[in-house]
């Protein structure tokens, strides 16, 4: 039977006021199951560290880190944990910012300074325990949680340092030798003299605990304020030995250098070629060169000389330029005059060895070639890697036939001498270097004063 008009417009009605409650009822209770859903979120907060943290110590310091990007954080705890004993280093509790979402902060981030010694715990091993709740309605409104437990070890006892034998008189601009024990495996050891750090090297496998240090002193060292060998072991404690050193004092020679503009003509070009920012003048140029340049080069040199090989490679005496003349020594302080008046000072930090041009330039000693190319006032260069901290520099070469990384023995081929860099002739300039320090390359060539300055007695 059908219906009539009236009846069709009634049940049009209702099934519309029906299509319009369940959109109510979807647009109501959807959003608010979400909400539901989002509060009542399972993800428990992230929590970390910065550094990885195996050891505490006399003094230690790390930070820790915790994240939740959902309901917030609620609270941030760090203790540590041995044995039944527990002593916190830090809690923070967040209040309630918001009755919804977010109602914490969403990132954490606290220095945390330890000292070991005042934490009433025994040295030995131990746990780092770091918690972490947030603002979830998860588990009846108390939130999600996180604990981790990381394994550790307290030590707040420093290693002890012996010193042995030690170069009892250096030189300004003299290089020695320091030999010490150490009673622990440490993470870093060495000799510190007037702020200069000179690293440590193990003096032989069969000999653990013995350690050996070369030291330089700066050519314009006046005074040893402070002399010691140092360590610092896996845990940050650190010991200090004095040493005795005592310093002996050089004049070095004071000399003259005319800077002609045909030499300025005859070298900016190419320096122009490797430092475009030149500017000015030939003079503005000819300075920019001996002073900002020269001290771009000298820190190139301390950073190459800053990873040496840990095991002596060199043998003997050092090799000087065969049937060569010094045509300017080491330490000699220049001042260079154009047109009559005074324009800078520098110190020149090897020494000047001339033959016939193009001579065969050789590797003084055993070693490992680290640089090999063209180095500003320096010009073509060659920098040989002898080990623990020792290097040899070979400068104002016309050719290099070397290569960086290749492994040379006494006497092998490294180039021609030459006149490139800042040098007015054809000749080869030397430096010996301990840890980036120029030393004076003479003692490296006296067999004597290797013998019996940097020879260690088994």
């Amino acid at each position: 039977m059908s219906l009539d008009p009236i009846q069709k417009r009634e049940k049009k009605n209702s099934f519309s006021w029906r299509l319009w409650l369940l959109v109510i009822a979807v647009v109501v209770l959807v959003p608010s199951l979400v909400i539901l859903v989002r509060l009542h979120e399972g993800t428990p907060p992230r929590l970390g560290l910065d550094q990885e943290v195996a050891w505490i110590g006399q003094h230690s310091e790390f930070a820790v880190l915790a994240a939740d990007e959902r309901s917030g954080l609620r609270s941030v705890e760090v203790l540590l944990r041995q044995g039944g004993q527990e002593v916190r280093l830090m809690k923070r509790e967040f209040p309630r910012a918001s009755a919804f979402f977010r109602a914490g902060p969403e990132e954490f981030r606290e220095n945390i300074e330890v000292a070991g010694r005042e934490l009433g715990l025994r040295d030995g091993a131990a746990e780092l325990v770091l918690k972490a709740g947030d603002y979830s309605w998860r588990n009846w409104g108390s939130g999600n949680y996180r604990e981790e437990v990381l394994p550790l070890v307290i030590d707040t006892r420093p290693p002890v340092i012996n010193v042995g034998s030690a170069t009892r008189y250096v030189r300004a601009g003299g290089a020695g030798l320091v030999l010490y024990t150490i009673d622990e495996e440490v993470a870093n050891h060495g000799v510190e003299i007037n702020g200069f750090f000179h690293p440590g090297f193990p003096l032989a496998e069969d000999r653990p605990g013995d350690y050996l240090a070369y030291i330089g002193l700066p050519h314009d060292t006046d005074a040893l304020d402070q002399v010691q060998v140092v360590a610092v072991d896996q845990a940050g404690n650190r010991a200090r030995a004095g040493l005795a050193i005592n310093l002996r004092q050089v004049d070095y020679p004071v000399g003259r250098i005319n800077v002609s503009d045909s030499f300025l003509r005859s070298k900016l070009p190419e320096f122009a070629t490797h430092y475009p920012e030149m500017a000015g003048s030939h003079l503005e140029q000819y300075l920019y060169v001996n002073r900002k340049v020269r001290e771009m080069n000298d820190r190139r040199i301390m950073e190459i000389c800053r990873n040496s090989h840990p095991e002596r490679l060199w043998e003997g005496r050092f090799l000087r330029m065969a049937r060569s003349s010094q045509q300017a020594g080491f330490g000699d302080r220049r001042s260079y005059f154009y047109d009559g008046r005074k324009i800078d000072d520098q110190t020149h930090l090897g020494i000047d060895l001339a033959s016939v041009r193009q001579a065969e330039i050789e590797a003084a000693n055993h070693g490992i070639v680290v640089l090999a190319e063209y180095l500003g006032i320096y010009g073509n260069t060659v920098i040989i890697d002898h080990g623990q901290g020792i290097f040899s520099l070979y400068s104002h070469l016309s050719r290099i036939t070397t290569a960086e990384g290749e492994r040379v023995s006494r006497g092998d081929k490294l180039g021609y001498s030459g006149v490139t860099g800042m040098a007015g002739g054809d000749h080869l300039h030397f430096s010996m270097l301990v840890n980036g320090i120029f030393v004076n390359p003479v003692e490296w060539w006296d067999r004597n004063w290797v013998e019996t300055q940097l020879t260690v007695e088994p």
